[in-house]
């Protein structure tokens, strides 16, 4: 049993890379069954009270005599939220931007929560002068990114929901998204998006290729895939892999220099980033690095 999600899987691996971070999220009734179990393993989590019950996710893993798994989650609805919880949770955010490096906003939000509050999130730490990362979709990121974020992550298929579903159809596992060899069209279209946007996309696609995308320009950067006797559970590998990327970009960058990142910076930091990624599937657990990883992100 663990605590997890999005937010709470970046900071976890953030703080496995050794970089001081603090995940904000709302409480619930329970709240003290979950402090308990981030006390237990060092984890800074903050919980602003509520009063719903916070959710229980299970994820059931099956795995195959010949190698290769299954996973299954089970996820509970979230409860709803408490105008005075969101109020406190916006205070705690902006005490905490005068000494922060970035802000990462990832997930969706519970029931409660004002539509744009992701985005007024986004336009604090951009006004503050800190670095925003995203990882969400569809009409919250359509909002949040007039915060010119400094990087958007999020993987293909959420990107084309979000912005050209019209175009394209198909998910992350099937159709014309899911293909090894991306196609043309879609470059194009990520392109055309990204000219439109101030921020830089990183576009993840499973196993595939990663697309980098900033100012119109697209960079493919090449991924070596686990074997599927290596992959023991994906889920909070996208988190691993956003943590990696803010370490590389940001913790590893002079201060002068965050949301600002070159083509060269970006695969750079993909490349470690996909590392990270890689040793959370090797786990079972959610938001875990191996204990036998050893790469630094300053190298």
């Amino acid at each position: 049993v663990d605590v997890s999600g999005k937010g709470i899987n970046v900071c976890r691996v953030l703080q496995r890379l050794k970089i001081n971070a603090c995940c904000l999220s709302q409480g619930g009734s329970n709240a003290d069954e979950l402090i308990l179990l981030a006390q237990r393993e060092g984890l800074n989590l903050k919980l602003i009270p509520s009063t719903g019950m916070l959710r229980t996710c299970t994820s059931i893993i099956e795995t195959a005599v010949d190698g290769g798994c299954r996973v299954t989650e089970l996820i509970e609805p979230s409860p709803t939220v408490e105008e005075p919880c969101v109020r406190e949770i916006s205070q705690a955010v902006q005490a905490l931007l005068p000494t922060a490096r970035a802000l990462v906003i990832a997930g969706s939000m519970a029931p409660g929560f004002p539509v744009d509050y992701q985005a007024k999130l986004a336009a604090l730490a951009h006004d503050a002068g800190v670095a925003v990362f995203l990882d969400l979709q569809g009409a919250p990121l359509r909002a949040a990114i007039a915060a010119q974020p400094a990087l958007v992550k999020i993987n293909l298929s959420e990107f084309v929901a979000t912005f050209l579903s019209d175009r394209f159809k198909g998910g992350e596992h099937s159709g014309i998204l899911a293909e090894p060899v991306i196609a043309p069209e879609i470059i194009e279209a990520v392109a055309e998006v990204s000219r439109q946007q101030t921020t830089t996309f990183v576009l993840t696609r499973g196993a595939n290729s990663i697309l980098i995308a900033q100012h119109g320009d697209v960079r493919i950067v090449p991924v070596t895939p686990l074997a599927a006797n290596e992959t023991l559970n994906p889920i909070g590998s996208g988190d691993a892999f956003l943590a990696g990327m803010v370490a590389k970009l940001i913790a590893a960058a002079p201060a002068a220099n965050a949301g600002h990142f070159t083509m060269d910076a970006l695969a750079h930091a993909c490349a470690f980033a996909t590392a990270c990624a890689q040793s959370n599937a090797r786990t079972a657990r959610p938001g875990f690095l191996e204990d036998s990883f050893a790469l630094d992100y300053r190298a």
